[in-house]
């Protein structure tokens, strides 16, 4: 089951912190470059999980401005793309239903 989760493991040289988010299955572990970081104690290794997992969810939306404006502009694109299939324009009939 995913799930939001941060906490810390014990390794044979200290403690690693880590945190999931629901979308990945994975946990991401603390890390500074291409190594883990090595906590002296259970505590302080939470501590720093807890503070990037919320750090993660507090973080900016990324993507809107470099997709080319405002969220407003930006869904429109979407929803363009999505339901007009790129650049062709599919008409639709509307009828009122008579009660």
């Amino acid at each position: 089951m995913n799930k939001f989760d941060a906490g810390a493991q014990r390794t044979p040289n200290g403690w690693i912190g880590y945190f999931r988010m629901v979308h990945h299955a994975q946990n991401k572990v603390l890390r500074d470059g291409k190594h883990d970081i090595i906590f002296a104690t259970e505590a302080e290794a939470l501590k720093a999980a807890n503070a990037a997992f919320f750090d993660y969810l507090n973080s900016p939306i990324t993507g809107i401005s470099s997709m080319g404006g405002s969220k407003k502009s930006v869904a429109k694109k979407a929803a363009d793309k999505l339901f007009r299939g790129g650049e062709k324009t599919v008409d639709v009939e509307r009828r009122r239903i008579e009660a």
